[in-house]
Formats: C-alpha cells, sequence, structure tokens
C-alpha cells in the first residue's frame, strides 16, 4: 500500500495530538475561467503559477530564497578563483574531452559533471568569475527551490515549512563550499540532487507513478556526477521512506519498504554498486591524493573536531566570526563557548522534539547516520592521513545542513497521511506558545546564520586574485614573437607548493593568453630572450636564478674550452619544466648545439651572433652530468648557466623603482660574476644548488 492510501487523521484529533493542522487550500474563485481556458497550451501550467502567486506560503518562502541569493552574492563578489580552481581549468585547457578526462580521479573525487562543466569553462569563458559564480548560484538558486518542495511534498501545505526552509537558506555551513568554485562544483550540485532525489522518490512512493521513479534515478545519477557521497543517496532514500513514509514499526517495516517497491530499490542499488567499481576501477589516476589508510590519531581528531565542533556550531548558526583564514576563506575553528552554547541548543532542539513526538528520535537517528557514514568517513578514507585541521572545514559537512533541516522537520511534525499521527505525544504544549517558541527559534538561529554568512566576507581575497589575474591577461597581449616564456611557481596565495607542476605558469596561467601564445607559455621553446611571470602578474625579462649552476672558461680565455666540440659537467637534477639552459655565445653564421642530461636529449639552432648573444634553452632532464655537443670552429660559449629562471624585477616594471629588485644584467646575468673557473679536458665547473629543480655543478676551480 503507498504511502498516499493511508488515511488522513481528522483535524480534531490532530489538534489534541498536539500536531499543528496542515492549512487549508486558499478558495479558488477562478475555477469557471480555468475550466473555459484550459484547451489552451500551456493553460493549466499558467493557472498553477497564478494560485503559486497568490499563495501567502509560497511568497513568504520566494522571499526568503531571493534574501538567501542575495546575501550568497554579497559573498561571491568577495571570492575569486584560488587553488584547485586553477588547477581544473589548467588541465582542462591542457587535454581533449575524453571519457579519461572526465573519469580520473582528482585529490580522491570522481566527478565527471564537474570536470565537463570546468571544459566548458575553459574553453569559452577561462578565469570568468562571473561565468563561473553565475553558474553556480543558479545550481544553487535551484536547490532552494527543490528544497522548498521537497519540504511542501513531504509535510503538505503549512506555515511550518518556512522554518526549516529558512534554516536552510541561511546555514553558514553552504556558504564557504559556494565561495570556492572548484569545491561548488561538487557540493552544490550534490545538494541540488539530493533534494530531487528526496522529492521524487517521496512523490513515487506515495502515486506509484513510474515517471517519479525514473526522475530519482536521473537525480541519483545526476548526484553521482558531481559527487562521491552521491554513491549514499539510495541508502538515504531508503532510510526516509521506511522511517517515515511506510507505516509499520521497526524492523518490519524496513522488509516491508524493500518488498513493497523492489525494483525500485534494487535499481538505485545497482547505480550505487557501478559507481562504486567504476570508482575503484579509476584509482590509479588518483596519484596518491585518493583513498588511503587513515592514521587513527589525524581520523580521531578529524571526526572529533567535524562531528564535535564544525556541525553542531554551523548547524546551530556559528560561528559568527571564522578562523583560521585560508587562502579560500575562514575555517571554522569556534571558541569552546561557541561550541558548548550550541550543543546546548541542540540538546533542547532535541530533547523538545522527543517531548512532543514519540517518532522523533528516528528522525536524529537518520541525521547521526548521515553525518558519520556519508560525511566522516568518506573524508577519514580521502584526508584521515594528512592534517586534523581538516575537521574544520565546514565544506566537508556542507551537504548534511539540508538533511539536517529535514530531519529537524521530522523531528517535530508529522508528514501527510501520516497514520502515527493520531498518536499522542509525551507532552502536548499549548498550540500558540508551541508556534511562537519555534518562531522564536527559528529567528534567532536565522539571524545568526545570516550574521556568520555576512561575517565570512571579510575572510576573502578575491580582489588580490582578481588583480593579479587581471594584470597576466594584459600581459599576454602583446608578447614579442621571438621571446621564449618559461614556467615558474605561481605564488603561494594562488597554488599552494604541493600541488608540484600544476602550480606553475604554464599551466595555470596559459589559458588566459591567446591560442598562439597560450601554446608557447604551455610548451616553452628555446629563444633568444626569456620571459616569466613575477608574482604581481606581469610578464618581465628574466634572469638565472640564485644558486643556478654556472659555468665559464678557464682563467685568461674567452670561450668555454671543449674536446672536439663537447664537454661535461657535473650537475644535480631532478629534472622538470622549470629548468632552462642559458648560453651566452658568439657565433660568425647559426651552428647546431645539443644538450644531453639523463634521459633527456635536447637540440637546437644557434643563430648567428658575431657580437654576442644570448639563447636559452629547456633541458627536462633527470641525472647528474650534462653533456654539450657544439661544433668548436662556429661556436665559442662565453658562459653557460643551468637551473630556474627568475624575475629580474618583483612588481611593475613600468613604475619608477621597478616594483622592487632592480635590473642589473640585461644580458642574463651571471657571466660577469666570475665564478667557477675551470678546465674542460677535466669536467671542471663551478655552480651550487639550483632550487627546486635539483640542478647544480661542482665547484672545482682547478
Amino acid at each position: 500500500m503507498n504511502d498516499a492510501d493511508a488515511p488522513a487523521p481528522a483535524s480534531g484529533a490532530t489538534a489534541e495530538s498536539g500536531h499543528t493542522p496542515q492549512e487549508p487550500e486558499p478558495a479558488d474563485s477562478g475555477a469557471p475561467e480555468r475550466a473555459a481556458s484550459a484547451a489552451r497550451p500551456g493553460a493549466r501550467a499558467a493557472a498553477l503559477a497564478n494560485r503559486a502567486l497568490r499563495d501567502p506560503i509560497v511568497l513568504a518562502g520566494a522571499a526568503l530564497i531571493i534574501a538567501s541569493l542575495a546575501l550568497k552574492i554579497h559573498v561571491l563578489q568577495a571570492a575569486y578563483f584560488v587553488e584547485d580552481d586553477f588547477l581544473f581549468i589548467g588541465d582542462a585547457a591542457a587535454t581533449d574531452l575524453t571519457l579519461d578526462y572526465l573519469t580520473d580521479l582528482h585529490k580522491g573525487h570522481m566527478m565527471p559533471g564537474a570536470l565537463l562543466l570546468a571544459y566548458i569553462q575553459a574553453g569559452t569563458a577561462p578565469y570568468s568569475w562571473a561565468a563561473a559564480a553565475g553558474a553556480m548560484l543558479a545550481t544553487q538558486a535551484a536547490a532552494c527551490v527543490a528544497v522548498f518542495a521537497l519540504l511542501w511534498e513531504v509535510f503538505g501545505r503549512r506555515w511550518a515549512v518556512i522554518a526549516p526552509l529558512a534554516l536552510y537558506l541561511a546555514a553558514p555551513l553552504t556558504v564557504p563550499v559556494l565561495a570556492w568554485w572548484s569545491a561548488a562544483l561538487n557540493a552544490v550540485p550534490f545538494q541540488l540532487a539530493t533534494a530531487l532525489a528526496l522529492l521524487w522518490a517521496v512523490r513515487y512512493l506515495r502515486t506509484g507513478e513510474g515517471r517519479y521513479g525514473w526522475l530519482t534515478a536521473g537525480a541519483v545519477l545526476l548526484g553521482m556526477a558531481f559527487s562521491v557521497k552521491a554513491v549514499f543517496l539510495p541508502v538515504l532514500l531508503f532510510a526516509v521512506a521506511a522511517l517515515f513514509l511506510v507505516p509499520g514499526p521497526l524492523p518490519r517495516v524496513l522488509w516491508r519498504t524493500a518488498d513493497r517497491d523492489l525494483p525500485f530499490w534494487a535499481g538505485t542499488a545497482l547505480m550505487s554498486a557501478a559507481y562504486g567499481l567504476l570508482y575503484l576501477s579509476r584509482q590509479d589516476t588518483a596519484e596518491g591524493e585518493g583513498a588511503g589508510i587513515p592514521d587513527p590519531g589525524v581520523a580521531g581528531a578529524m571526526v572529533r573536531r567535524m562531528l564535535g565542533e564544525t556541525f553542531p556550531v554551523g548547524a546551530m548558526g556559528g560561528p559568527g566570526e571564522w578562523g583560521p583564514v585560508t587562502p579560500s576563506g575562514g575555517l571554522l575553528e569556534p571558541s569552546t563557548a561557541a561550541v558548548a552554547a550550541a550543543w546546548a541548543g541542540l540538546a533542547l532542539v532535541v530533547l523538545g522534539s522527543l517531548l512532543v513526538r514519540r517518532r522523533a528520535w528516528r528522525a536524529w537517528a537518520l541525521l547521526a547516520g548521515y553525518l558519520v557514514v556519508v560525511d566522516a568517513v568518506p573524508t577519514v578514507i580521502a584526508r584521515g592521513r594528512y592534517e586534523s585541521m581538516v575537521g574544520y572545514d565546514p565544506r566537508y559537512v556542507a551537504d548534511a545542513a539540508l538533511v539536517f533541516v529535514l530531519c529537524l522537520a521530522l523531528a517535530y511534525l508529522p508528514v501527510r497521511n501520516e497514520q502515527d499521527a493520531l498518536r499522542t505525544g509525551r507532552l502536548r504544549p499549548p498550540r500558540r506558545a508551541a508556534r511562537s517558541a519555534a518562531a522564536a527559534a527559528t529567528a534567532v538561529m536565522t539571524a545568526a546564520g545570516a550574521y556568520s554568512t555576512y561575517a565570512f566576507t571579510d575572510t576573502l581575497s578575491g580582489e588580490r586574485v582578481r588583480w593579479y589575474l587581471d594584470t597576466v591577461r594584459q600581459s599576454v597581449r602583446e608578447v614579442p614573437a621571438e621571446a621564449g616564456i618559461y614556467p615558474r611557481p605561481v605564488p603561494e596565495d594562488i597554488v599552494l607548493p604541493w600541488n608540484g607542476p600544476r602550480r606553475l605558469t604554464s599551466h595555470v596561467l596559459s589559458p588566459l593568453a591567446e591560442p598562439g601564445v597560450a601554446e608557447r607559455i604551455r610548451e616553452p621553446e628555446p629563444a633568444n630572450s626569456a620571459l616569466v611571470f613575477n608574482d604581481a602578474g606581469f610578464l618581465v625579462p628574466a634572469e638565472p636564478a640564485e644558486g643556478s649552476a654556472f659555468f665559464g672558461p678557464p682563467e685568461d680565455e674567452e670561450c668555454v674550452a671543449t674536446f672536439g666540440g663537447q664537454v661535461r659537467w657535473p650537475v644535480e637534477s631532478l629534472g622538470g619544466p622549470r629548468l632552462v639552459l642559458s648560453l651566452a655565445y658568439t657565433a660568425e653564421k647559426p651552428t647546431e648545439l645539443g644538450a644531453v642530461l639523463g634521459d633527456a636529449w635536447v637540440t637546437t639552432r644557434l643563430p648567428a651572433a658575431p657580437k654576442g648573444g644570448v639563447w636559452y634553452l629547456p633541458v627536462d632532464g633527470a641525472g647528474t652530468e650534462l653533456t654539450l655537443h657544439t661544433n668548436a670552429d662556429e661556436l665559442c660559449m662565453e658562459w653557460v648557466t643551468f637551473g630556474e629562471l627568475e624575475p629580474v624585477t618583483d612588481g611593475d616594471p613600468w613604475s619608477e623603482d621597478g616594483g622592487g629588485k632592480q635590473e642589473e644584467d640585461t644580458d642574463g646575468g651571471k657571466a660577469e660574476d666570475g665564478d667557477g673557473g675551470g678546465e674542460a679536458e677535466d669536467g671542471s665547473g663551478g655552480g651550487s644548488d639550483g632550487g627546486t629543480g635539483g640542478s647544480g655543478g661542482g665547484q672545482r676551480g682547478d
């Protein structure tokens, strides 16, 4: 028997049991007009819209949604791309749209839908915050509407649904994840998918109409396209159905729920199983950032912070003030007083529900199970071997805000056509007093949540990142055709160091340039002049970085001595795209040069430079010996450096002081230092550690 088949309780009996009666539908005086227009296309939809616009509950819910979106727009105006956002755009710009790309794991996440959106963004409007934030805001708006529809469907038309809706709309837990684009790509569509899956599952269980079953499956699939957590959506749907929609006592109701709609539940379970198998089959693409065995100490502290501090404080409207502040915004590390107040408030809410509804414990058991199974366990598996401070990041429990308000409503309100609504609770408070208390509590929690959302804006540093990218955009508009553009790390407040080569300018900034220049940034080529992006975003001349290996001619000689055009120098290189061979030379005519380091063999053609020139050659090799092959009769090497390049100026090169470090050596700089003479016959040279790339030369000075 479907839930819709259960008899609705009489209004008098409901009032006696302490339940708020369902509000009556507003009187409809337009029936004759609608009957006359029913034959017109779209007349029914127009009539429903007109009816909704005259419903005060709908208008109140719409006003709250609009107000919440206005507050979220305020937050998004202060936010900007940061951290993984750059990795997503860089990865998308450097690859083709393939199944492998869509199913690659990113730090433990499999999210083909999110990667598809990133690919579209990279191809149409790379680093356009208006496009990225606008898409996520629209998805968040759809999730808000879906939550409103869900509450209406589960509990019917009643003013009481406004309270949980307001709490969801003002939930601080959902704000940090919205302001971080790469995180929003997971969390916001997942919130939408969760609300839609619950909405359509309830309709399917009540009506038995197959279309709602298919829509539920589609919503689950939508969630799986964006978040690994969606693998648990079928479990959530079954739990809600068994605990609140299908009548009967536990545990027999579990079997009754499964048996009544077995094909539906089997289908959703198969979806989760297929997703899990696909996820496991792609573990090799995680590159050590996916699932792993957690450290017990780290995992324990993480769960304590996540479920014992972050969630209760955020669910009750906190923290008020955010901290510590990270590049993506403030974390939710509450004070002891805030934690105590949150738990006290939550205890009062739970205790109050247990006193007025016998089945309230089911709602809180559902919430606890969701927090542990869906939020804590996956986070521990993915992050439990790194840092327990992850527990203070609200994005890991952002999805629980929706489940919290649903469980809160289930703890206090009877669902539509609930057979157990006739049973009296342990306590029957006066209706007016109960409504006043509920309204006051809702107002306090909503106001606290709105203030916390507003305060989060102060922790965002979007203006600095926006200025940096705007400077890069301007810098790549006119790049000299003969210049090489070589990689170096972007600032740490853009992408953190542990992201390796993906934080290089060649990966992060190339999408901002036109295709030809973008390819030069992404795949640097040999050139007679070198440019790099400095930390202010300007494309400026480069010079060998301090600590680069330097090799010069023997004393009283102008040219590096070679054996038949060949010379070897000891280096210490771990390889990497940042390593560049810089060469000052003279040559009466064009000549060839080859460089060998480990497995890397690179050749280049040096242009004629009778009055001297400089040449830059990327050599991405790992090894302990650098070998150059030249034509000794055609080429005089005045000096050679090997290592990374750094900007000659740290700030705006067009300002009066150059923004910091001055340009001392316009020809590459290191030749005049005079360091490290030596004889080529026995491989002498000079130098020191080459930085991140690990290059270096032994300073022998024979």
